[in-house]
């Protein structure tokens, strides 16, 4: 789950103390018990917390505590993506698809029906992540269009919108979270990662008020209520606020003075309305015109459609690698509603965690204090034990997809989350783990090659702990180097 903005400090520093901190308040006689393993910290002191290790072949158990439901953070991805991967296969693509109704007249070009696109809830269509895959898209569509005989076009723009259902954000997401880019909600027509850049340039003085310069792409209809100021601090304090689907958005906080042009991202009020208005350039500028207005429908449509052109995403083993290692709430959300769609005919929320609650069932995954309402682990209602993570992890180390699942993991001192963590220790590119981070939440779940050559997987979250982030994460990394030695 990416942290909101003034928690992203926190987000890469390296991990000391946590699991030491957790040692010192245990009566287990794990075989971690020695000198200086067993550190209490006053930051737990008032803590929830719970942890769990397993020999990653046999699941013989190395240590625990109670276990203890938790609020999870992202840790939480774990959970959805080892699932879409087994459910829905490594090789599972989305298709966008574009085609037309009526008839095309071979001697005018005109067509004498409607444009047609269907959105097919890919994640990833024309997201920052995948720029090559999908750049030209629109550009191949209109001259697909122009190949088909189409010059000019006298029906509407109809955007099918039915492969979604229910509400596009979870339960139990923050009113802070959502009008930011992390906080974006899923739809059938998702748009470059669903959110869009606001462009600041803000005066050298502290506390001066900051200007608007534009945003990017530009959105028609847009009221945006700015009260940020410009900061000694340097980094991004801003934070946008507006219910979804809301073309009126605050913007409030502070982003560094005397900057020309600073770059917060917002939650895209319209995702699908936009990306019809951005194709709809294109096609202007391919000398292709439409008469009629763009129609928005939530049920399949029953006229003929002839199809023109069909986008397929990324391969599923390719999307979990930034999904994972970058946390990206938007692919997490749109994975689960997948889940549910082939496991349940539906993609609405319920029948999505019904479909991924079943499924762990039916693998014999331990489930006590498993609530989730979510795919991603941005909502604080979301509760997991970390025995469940943990055995979610070896079933997977024990299955065909262990390669492509573990592969998406961040590698301590190398990638994603942990690019920063155990930088000169011997788990530096030999740990691979999930880490999660918001308010008061601190969790990690991975693997690791113990010094004997053994394969061994932990898990471990806290929450509402005192002090801050830095100073409950810095125990980890002395912990799993422990772990490493025996």
């Amino acid at each position: 789950m990416r942290p909101n903005k003034s928690e992203q400090k926190y987000y890469r520093i390296g991990m000391k103390h946590l699991l030491l901190s957790i040692l010192g308040c245990i009566l287990f006689p794990a075989i971690f018990a020695q000198p200086g393993l067993r550190l209490k910290s006053e930051a737990l002191q008032n803590a929830g917390y719970s942890a769990y290790v397993i020999d990653a072949v046999n699941g013989n158990i190395l240590f625990k505590t109670p276990q203890v439901s938790l609020v999870p953070a992202s840790v939480m991805k774990i959970v959805t993506t080892a699932a879409a991967l087994e459910i829905l296969g490594a090789d599972f693509a989305f298709h966008t698809q574009l085609g037309i109704s009526g008839k095309v007249n071979p001697e005018t070009g005109l067509l004498a029906g409607n444009l047609v696109l269907i959105g097919g809830c890919d994640p990833a269509f024309y997201s920052d992540y995948f720029p090559e895959h999908y750049r030209g898209t629109f550009e191949a569509w209109a001259t697909a269009l122009s190949n088909a005989g189409v010059k000019s076009i006298q029906g509407d723009f109809i955007i099918d919108l039915s492969q979604s259902s229910g509400s596009s954000i979870p339960g139990g997401w923050l009113w802070e979270d959502i009008g930011n880019y992390y906080g974006a909600g899923v739809s059938a027509l998702t748009y470059s990662d669903n959110y869009y850049k606001i462009h600041f340039s803000s005066p050298s003085d502290s506390g001066k008020p900051v200007t608007i310069t534009r945003t990017d792409p530009q959105i028609d209809s847009l009221n945006l209520t700015n009260k940020v100021v410009s900061s000694e601090v340097n980094r991004d304090l801003a934070f946008i606020y507006g219910a979804p689907g809301s073309f009126s958005q605050l913007v409030e906080g502070s982003i560094p003075g005397g900057r020309s042009d600073f770059v917060v991202k917002a939650t895209m009020p319209d995702p699908p309305r936009i990306a019809a208005n951005e194709f709809i350039k294109i096609l202007k500028y391919n000398k292709i015109e439409i008469s009629g207005k763009i129609i928005f429908v939530s049920s399949p449509m029953n006229e003929a459609f002839t199809l023109i052109a069909d986008k397929s995403s990324p391969l599923l083993r390719d999307l979990i690698v930034p999904l994972n290692k970058e946390s990206i709430n938007l692919f997490a959300e749109h994975l689960l509603r997948e889940i549910g769609r082939a496991r349940k005919g539906s993609s609405s929320l319920d029948k999505s965690i019904e479909a991924i609650h079943e499924f762990w069932i039916e693998k014999g995954i331990f489930l006590n204090g498993y609530y989730p309402t979510d795919g991603s682990g941005l909502s604080r209602s979301n509760g997991i034990c970390p025995r469940t993570l943990a055995e979610i992890l070896r079933y997977m180390h024990l299955n065909a997809n262990r390669d492509v699942f573990f592969a998406s993991l961040p590698v301590a001192g190398q990638s994603g989350t942990l690019q920063s963590a155990f930088k000169g220790s011997k788990l530096e590119n030999n740990l691979r783990a999930k880490t999660g981070s918001m308010t008061r939440v601190r969790s990690m779940a991975g693997i690791l090659t113990n010094q004997k050559g053994k394969k061994v997987i932990f898990a471990i979250i806290t929450n509402n702990f005192d002090g801050t982030q830095a100073l409950v994460g810095h125990s980890i990394e002395d912990f799993l180097n422990g772990i490493y030695s025996n």
